[in-house]
Parts: C-alpha cells; sequence; structure tokens
C-alpha cells in the first residue's frame, strides 16, 4: 500500500517539468484572473464515452485518458487554480479512481466530482441549465474548504465537448471553451485564446 502511495505521489510534476504549451495555458488563466477549472468527464478528459455504463476494469480505462488533461489539472492544482469534473455520468466513484490513479494524490482529492448520482444538491438560485448547477455546487464546496477562495463566473473557466453546455455557460457569463474531441491538441491554443 505504501509503495502504491508513494508511486502515486511521485508522479505529480514540479513546475519545471510541465511543457512550455502547459505552462502558457497556465500563465494565461492567471493572466485572466481564472481560478476555478470546471472539466466534463466523457469525450473530454476521456477520449471515449462511456455513456456512464462504463463496465469494465479501471485498468481499461486508464488509457482512454488524455495526456493533456492529466497535466493540466495537475499544473492548475500547483498553480492554486480550483479544479472539479462535471459530468452528467452517475459513476463518480470510478472518476475518482480514475483521478486517483492519473492525477496523483493529493490532488485528486481536491477536486470536486459533480455527477449525476444524486449525492449533491445544487441550492443557489443560478441556472440549472447544463453545466452551470454542477459548477455552482462545487463552487460552493471549494469555498467551504478555503473560505479566503473566491469563485465567480468570472474567475470560472468550463471545458465541455457538449455545444449546448457551452451555450448554456457562455449564456449565463461564464467563460467556456468548447473542446473539440477530434482535435485534442487545439485544447491548449484554444486557452491561449480567451479575452
Amino acid at each position: 500500500m505504501e509503495g502504491a502511495q508513494v508511486q502515486q505521489q511521485s508522479q505529480q510534476p514540479t513546475p519545471r517539468q510541465h511543457s512550455s504549451a502547459i505552462t502558457g495555458a497556465i500563465s494565461k488563466l492567471k493572466e485572466l484572473g481564472i481560478n476555478f477549472l470546471a472539466l466534463d468527464f466523457d469525450q473530454t478528459i476521456l477520449d471515449i464515452h462511456t455513456g456512464g455504463r462504463w463496465k469494465e476494469s479501471l485498468e481499461e480505462l486508464l488509457p482512454h485518458v488524455r495526456p493533456v488533461f492529466v497535466q493540466l489539472i495537475q499544473a492548475a492544482l500547483e498553480y492554486n487554480i480550483q479544479v472539479a469534473i462535471v459530468t452528467f455520468s452517475g459513476q463518480t466513484t470510478m472518476i475518482r479512481e480514475t483521478l486517483e490513479h492519473t492525477v496523483g494524490l493529493p490532488g485528486a482529492h481536491q477536486i470536486p466530482i459533480r455527477g449525476g448520482d444524486r449525492s449533491w444538491r445544487y441550492q443557489g438560485e443560478g441556472s440549472l441549465d447544463g453545466k452551470q448547477a454542477h459548477m455552482a455546487s462545487a463552487v460552493e464546496e471549494l469555498e467551504t474548504r478555503q473560505p479566503e477562495t473566491k469563485i465567480t463566473k468570472a474567475t470560472t473557466l468550463l471545458i465541455d465537448d457538449d455545444r449546448k453546455n457551452i451555450r448554456f455557460a457562455l449564456y449565463d457569463g461564464t467563460r467556456a471553451i468548447w473542446f473539440n474531441p477530434d482535435k485534442p491538441h487545439k485544447l491548449l491554443q484554444d486557452i491561449l485564446k480567451l479575452a
């Protein structure tokens, strides 16, 4: 057990080990005052869509995790940008295990997961469209853990492959990037284009 924990912890790179593209993207987020990344899971972090019904092993799922997201999440956490997973999948335990094996510990445990598992409820009066309630609920948890952190729509960035979720976010005043699952290499360029 200790060996596995040490191995997972050693997977977390130091800031100087990140590629210049990842470092550039993080610098852009910091420049814009973004302190919260809300990331979709299926067809975004993963290169497949599980439909919330993954029946295979975790080991069979891990190769489907896009390395760019592992690097982005690790760098964001190192630079005090909060991260949450916002998904309609109800398989949040599998998502947590995926993060533990890719992002590593303790980073994975800093990430709220808001999925379709009915483990959470947004009590606020904001939009319930798309991923808006997911993000708002995750922010409530993050701000409870770290009261000095103030997250707003203006300091949030949603990255999702579903254009409807992007439209709902933009309409509600939240920054958002449509992630093209067929062109994952464009993600960091799209972050650099944010204004």
